[in-house]
């Protein structure tokens, strides 16, 4: 496979607020004049040559040390140079919704909107803008691979991870895949599409067994990895924690070696997930390349399978082959890894541009969208994400945003004087753990005699809480998600503080508003006590994502108690949240302010949110907290209420029929407010479409039996088979919330004249005129699906094929009244499944309908096409 690259030179710092400097590792420059004049530095030879002259140059020892990151925990994810031969370090970075700041290094980057509103984009061309983001600062910060994307399929709505990734439909996938990598590589970094394969569950994931048919895999879960291995071409690929059929990931031959690198002719090279090579010479033989975090089954169990013949000297060239070979197209041999400046208001502009093109208008009742000033005189804004910002989910992809512009700091700017902001909290802002978080009217703050509700907070530039404080205020809540390792406080790094060496105490006096028991919970993942009139409650240790612990008191109404929480860093991530569940019967002081703030307005705005993490699923549709009763009570005071949501994929909605406006946002990155008052005032069109369908129901979803989910036994079985997503609901016959694909404009839009043409081997192509009949600018996004000849026979298990799966689209912004032909190419395989028997894809011969329309539910156009048969590419 021919593949380009980009080599540019110089890379780059990195900045915090402004500038903040982080290490490299350089070639040294004797060692560099040693053997500049050596055939394998010469940039006119081609990679694949180089990488050969330098293999036949390298000792064992240095071959072994070109698969694994370096032993260092400091460095857990890059190789040291090898000076000699004018090898620089392989510099990997977490990803991939940005440039993850959980690797050696903790960068400040832009916060790019979670990859499935990026999804809802449906727009490649979208797509490129944010892997340029994400390739850019990858060398930015001194990084020279990005992991990621990560484009494993939506099977479970639950997944943890689903905000991560690009939604439940294959083809979609694979478009924004290809766009991204492109993007990636395009800055001259290296783009390593993740997991392979079948990562669709956080629960067990370092052990579950999913169990998938052959043709299962080919047409729903290989399919992104190949159109972004193909199309796309990327440099890596990481392989999944899980097993799939048996085998690890990882060691899976038939998958690694078999499929990605024989059939597919990928040349770049395999890195596994953390932890996920169990075993060296399985993993060797199988197709593993390179290991992270530190060559726990490489390295030295390596070189001893070398020296024993488990492992071939072959084997271990065409590893090292592959990764050197890879890094030379990528031009980092040529060029300094050192970093350099992060371009903080070009990052802003493409995150923003991102989310506008990601939201997702759900309902829009009597107009009440876009808001008008003019009438809309009076506005409440609502929620906790209205004044917080949940810029991404947790786990690998947090990202440290270099800033965060929340709604209700957007939009008060934007309307000035001229319309009355009522803002209430409803809910202090969202993170991991229970919820809602422990509100400001229970806590009164050392300056109580001011009448100042919440916590006297003070930062200390040490572990321990001694000496003089760098900064004290009064907080509303004790929430805290480090940016570049630094604490936030409202909103921005703490000027003075170590990413890795600080404390802080929250102090204040917590009155019970009822008698009863209630439960404090405090969820972290760096060490943190809570103490009730200076005595312990909870000493949590912490963990990854984080870690909840739980105590229960019993307090009498009126009866003041000194509260107090603690937390220090010395290393590693960190994050805390303390939430609180009271008794049942104690007044929701924060819903009330919040009627208050809607009956005054015009309109009220929620917005609302959770927090998807790695590691942890989802344990349920709703959202968390007391937002559902937030919603219905809101609505009830102000009958033009507009819910905006900022989640990692569907959330029920039981108060849909009450409000008059919906908005689907994702986690939208450092510019959620500024995209958000955007849309709402309709400077743009929201024109995203849902990646993923929304169910009325968990009990509605593909995968509701354990066995499915989470799996029994350690076995999840993938009995649903081609039924995934959209393709359950129609095969089921099973209305959904809101079907893929799913999405309203500000204006509207008319389909006619639906052709479409077969052409040569197999393919065809379907013609639409799409036509703008409303009276203002919006975009429209055709979608073409296909079903027919092989959707009518059976897959195994009792199964049926589909009704229909999506095979194109296009995404078209207009002018009032203006028309436009659109032509969408259906390649062979959109007319072919795989035969097991033949292992290939095959075309049965016989007539296909092509259905056009705004989503998988909504399809006025349709028309049929013949197919011959046989197989196809």
């Amino acid at each position: 496979m021919k593949r380009t690259h980009v080599a540019i030179a110089g890379v780059a710092l990195l900045m915090a607020s402004t500038l903040v400097s982080v290490g490299a590792n350089t070639t040294p420059a004797a060692a560099a004049e040693d053997c500049a004049g050596a055939p394998w530095m010469d940039p006119q030879r081609p990679a694949d040559e180089r990488a050969d002259l330098l293999v036949r140059e390298m000792t064992l020892d240095e071959k072994v040390s070109m698969t694994h990151a370096v032993s260092d925990s400091g460095h857990s994810r890059e190789t040291l140079p090898i000076p000699r031969l004018c090898i620089p370090a392989l510099r990997l970075n977490n990803g991939s919704n940005g440039v993850g700041s959980g690797g050696p290094v903790q960068p400040q980057t832009t916060a790019l909107p979670a990859a499935l509103g990026l999804a809802a984009s449906f727009d490649p061309a979208v797509a490129r803008r944010y892997g340029k983001v994400t390739g850019r600062e990858t060398r930015n910060v001194g990084r020279n691979l990005q992991e990621g994307p990560d484009i494993n399929i939506a099977r479970v709505p639950l997944n943890g991870r689903t905000f991560e990734a690009y939604g439940e439909d294959p083809y979609l996938a694979g478009q924004i895949a290809a766009g991204t990598v492109q993007g990636i590589q395009s800055e001259g970094t290296i783009g390593e599409p993740k997991h392979y394969l079948a990562n669709n569950q956080e629960i067990n994931r370092d052990s579950i067994d999913e169990r998938i048919d052959d043709r299962t895999l080919r047409q729903i879960y290989l399919p992104a990895f190949e159109t972004a291995v193909d199309k796309g071409r990327a440099g890596a690929v990481m392989c999944a924690k899980n097993k799939v059929n048996g085998a690890f990931s990882c060691e899976q031959q038939d998958l690694l070696q078999g499929v990605l690198k024989d059939e597919w002719g990928f040349d770049g090279f395999v890195v596994s997930d953390f932890d996920s090579c169990h075993d060296t010479v399985r993993c060797a033989t199988g197709g593993l390349d390179f290991e992270l975090p530190s060559g726990t089954r490489y390295g030295d169990r390596l070189k001893a399978a070398v020296e024993s013949g488990q492992v071939s000297m072959a084997n271990l060239d065409d590893h090292v082959h592959r990764i050197l070979s890879t890094m030379l197209r990528f031009g980092l041999f040529e060029r300094s890894q050192a970093p350099t400046p992060i371009d903080a208001a070009r990052g802003g502009a493409d995150s923003r541009a991102v989310a506008e093109a990601g939201t997702v208008l759900l309902k829009n009742q009597g107009g009440v969208l876009p808001l008008e000033t003019r009438q809309d005189r009076s506005i409440a804004l609502i929620g906790p994400a209205s004044h917080s910002v949940v810029a991404t989910g947790g786990g690998s992809t947090d990202v440290a945003p270099l800033y965060t512009v929340s709604p209700l700091q957007a939009i008060t700017k934007r309307v000035g004087d001229s319309v009355t902001v009522n803002a209430a909290d409803g809910m202090g802002p969202v993170d991991l753990g229970p919820q809602p978080a422990l509100p400001a009217y229970a806590v009164t703050s050392e300056n109580a005699a001011a009448g100042e509700n919440g916590w006297t907070t003070r930062y200390y530039d040490n572990t321990t809480w001694s000496g003089e404080p760098v900064l004290t205020r009064t907080e509303r809540w004790v929430v805290n998600d480090p940016t570049g390792g630094i604490p936030l406080s409202n909103g921005e790094p703490v000027p003075g503080l170590h990413p890795d060496g600080w404390s802080i105490r929250w102090s204040g006096t917590f009155t019970a508003p009822v008698d009863g028991d209630y439960t404090f919970h405090l969820t972290n993942r760096s060490r943190a006590r809570l103490f009730l009139d200076g005595a312990t409650v909870i000493n949590n240790g912490g963990g990854f994502p984080g870690v909840t612990r739980s105590a229960t008191v019993h307090l009498t109404a009126g009866t003041p108690h000194a509260i107090r929480v603690d937390w220090s860093k010395s290393g590693g991530q960190a994050m805390i949240s303390l939430a609180w569940t009271p008794p049942p019967n104690t007044p929701n002081v924060e819903i009330a302010e919040a009627v208050a703030a809607a009956r005054k307005s015009d309109v009220a705005v929620l917005f609302l949110a959770n927090k998807d993490t790695e590691a942890i699923d989802r344990p349920g549709l709703s959202l968390p907290g007391h937002q559902d009763e937030l919603v219905e009570a809101v609505a009830a005071a102000n009958p033009r209420t507009v819910v905006v949501l900022n989640t990692g994929g569907p959330v029920t909605m039981p108060w849909l029929d009450k409000v008059a406006g919906v908005l689907e946002m994702w986690y939208p990155g450092e510019e959620a407010g500024n995209a958000a008052a955007a849309v709402l005032f309709g400077d743009t069109d929201p024109s995203g479409r849902l990646p993923i369908t929304f169910p009325k129901q968990l009990a509605d979803t593909p995968a509701s039996t354990p066995q499915q989910y989470p799996g029994v036994n350690g076995v999840a079985q993938y009995s649903e088979g081609l039924n995934v997503g959209y393709r359950h609901y129609d095969a089921r016959d099973i209305a959904p919330l809101f079907p893929f694909g799913y999405g309203l404009s500000y204006t509207t839009f008319r389909l006619d004249n639906l052709k479409v043409t077969a052409g040569r081997f197999g393919a065809a192509t379907a013609h639409a005129i799409v036509t703008n009949t409303g009276d203002r600018r919006g975009s429209q996004v055709v979608q073409v699906y296909v079903g027919g000849a092989d959707g009518s026979g059976p897959i195994g298990g009792g199964q049926t094929a589909p009704p229909r799966r999506l095979e194109g689209f296009a995404k078209v912004s207009l002018d009032p009244g203006q028309s436009k032909q659109v032509v969408i190419t259906l390649g062979p395989r959109a007319f072919a499944h795989w035969d097991t028997a033949r292992d290939a894809w095959v075309q049965t011969a016989g007539s296909y309908t092509v259905e056009v329309g705004t989503s998988s539910r909504d399809l006025p156009l349709t028309a049929s096409v013949e197919r011959g048969g046989g197989t196809v590419q």
